[in-house]
């Protein structure tokens, strides 16, 4: 394989010109199309004195035009540096800094930042230039994109991802999907992130079609969108899922037979969600994504067409792109790892970054020995399973009595009131309680016994919530993580 998506775009236009590859409302363009408008841009870029390494920072939108300017960066062999719709001029600002990037490309004139060029005035320049580029191929170890986080564990991190890790990423993705040339995949994510990039990589490599969406909030939207595109995979997180089966759910059921897949990321599945997924569609797979934007997917639970695991918490077996082991506190690998005996997750894989960007006490926090050390408890099941526990830095003391929040909130979510919870210390005078926050069902009322004695039935007795208080919603970031360190500033008190 070409050692850049980029050229790989080139490549599929070679075999098939006139096959559709991005869809944006009403605007398609083919691959032909597709590869033209990388090479324009790749030349206006090098004309504009842009070369091999060099960071370009880019604002991001749902637009065909930003797709040509990200993969015309990349066809040069240069670095692309996507930020959100929207960031304020000060954060681009300081973000080129930080990269010491000589070019920003927001998507319209800032006055506020006027050495920026405005994307919607140089497309129309890009488009007069000739497409006779000489694309350029990169060294494996050279930067293909910084992505920086924008997780809930703090200071954001710029991702270094080389044109390696890039390919590498794709390669687990179409294992992981068994992606055909002929799927049609709708991506909802904002586009500066991994989650929704590396979709369209995953696409591209393989020379199939993707229909990019700003959100899905408007339902008539979406799957309006859906029908009318052909669309035969979707990518949702977790919450996304949850949320269509509440409000939505005959309008899945509507797509049982049109879809082949669904790729889920960045969250635990509740396991009353994979039971109503495998009722209403049952011939769809499933396919819940563990991984990070340090090194994408690792490992894949398929539970809709598998029928499931029989571990709670499972996130399924490791793809062949990656090796998985347990850590203990000290570094040391856990060779029988259990329930009873979890450790870190660490990933040994090419798609692991290359570290964080000028970070690199934190870049050697995250890699060592070659792999990716996550904050995650794990363990592996006698079939070989990962078993996600949760995460160290959700972690709950109680006076040397360790409380991981997934775990009760996982049975919480069997009981029939409940229709989202989560679980946060409260600390007061040097003690740690714990206090349940539970968003109701709609036309029910909070049923406090039943709650506690699904929790006795399933769980040791320290597990049990001092208090359990309804709140109206669990506040989360873009891609459906909960965010816990606003819920616990906001409630643990």
């Amino acid at each position: 394989m070409l050692n850049s998506i980029a050229l790989i775009i080139q490549q599929k236009a070679a075999e098939a010109p006139e096959k559709i590859a991005i869809t944006v409302g009403e605007e398609s363009c083919n691959y032909g199309l597709l590869a033209k408008m990388n090479r324009k841009a790749a030349r206006y870029l090098q004309q504009k004195g842009i070369k091999e390494g060099d960071r370009v920072v880019v604002e991001a939108d749902h637009l065909l035009s930003y797709v040509y300017i990200w993969y015309g960066i990349q066809l040069l062999g240069a670095t692309f540096v996507p930020v959100e719709k929207n960031t304020p001029t000060l954060r681009i600002d300081e973000i080129a800094k930080e990269l010491d990037a000589n070019t920003v490309i927001t998507l319209t004139a800032r006055e506020d930042l006027p050495t920026a060029w405005a994307l919607d005035e140089i497309i129309t320049e890009i488009e007069t230039l000739n497409d006779d580029f000489k694309p350029v191929a990169p060294s494996d170890d050279s930067l293909a994109e910084i992505l920086f986080t924008t997780g809930t564990t703090g200071k954001s991190k710029g991702v270094m991802v080389s044109y390696s890790n890039q390919i590498n990423i794709a390669l687990a993705g179409i294992e992981t999907t068994n992606i055909k040339p002929d799927n049609v995949w709708l991506i909802p994510t904002p586009m500066n992130h991994a989650a929704g990039l590396r979709k369209v990589h995953i696409a591209m490599a393989v020379g199939s079609a993707v229909v990019l969406l700003e959100g899905f909030r408007n339902f008539k939207q979406y799957f309006e969108t859906i029908h009318k595109n052909g669309v035969t995979s979707l990518y949702l997180p977790p919450s996304a899922i949850h949320l269509l089966l509440a409000v939505a759910s005959k309008d899945l059921e509507a797509l049982a037979d049109k879809l082949r897949f669904i790729y889920s990321s960045s969250t635990a599945y509740p396991e009353t969600d994979k039971e109503k997924m495998r009722k209403l569609m049952p011939n769809v797979y499933m396919y819940n994504c563990f991984g990070c934007s340090e090194v994408g997917v690792a490992c894949t639970d398929e539970f809709c067409v598998s029928g499931g695991s029989k571990y709670p918490g499972s996130v399924g077996f490791p793809n062949s792109y990656s090796e998985i082991v347990i850590l203990d506190e000290d570094g040391n690998e856990i060779k029988n790892s259990s329930a009873e005996n979890p450790g870190l997750c660490a990933i040994r894989s090419k798609s692991v970054m290359q570290g964080y960007w000028n970070e690199p006490e934190q870049t050697a926090k995250a890699i060592k020995n070659g792999m990716l050390v996550m904050s995650d408890i794990c363990y592996f099941a006698e079939n070989g399973e990962l078993i996600l526990i949760g995460r160290s830095n959700d972690t709950i003391n109680l006076g040397g009595l360790k409380v991981a929040p997934l775990e009760v909130e996982e049975v919480v979510m069997r009981v029939d009131c409940v229709d989202e919870c989560l679980l946060v210390p409260v600390v007061r005078g040097g003690n740690t309680a714990l206090k349940l926050l539970v968003v109701l069902k709609e036309g029910y009322e909070l049923d406090e016994k039943a709650i506690r004695d699904t929790i006795a039935k399933k769980l040791e007795p320290y597990k049990q919530p001092k208090q359990i208080v309804v709140i109206d919603e669990i506040i989360k970031t873009f891609n459906g993580k909960i965010d816990r360190k606003q819920m616990i500033s906001k409630y643990g008190q």
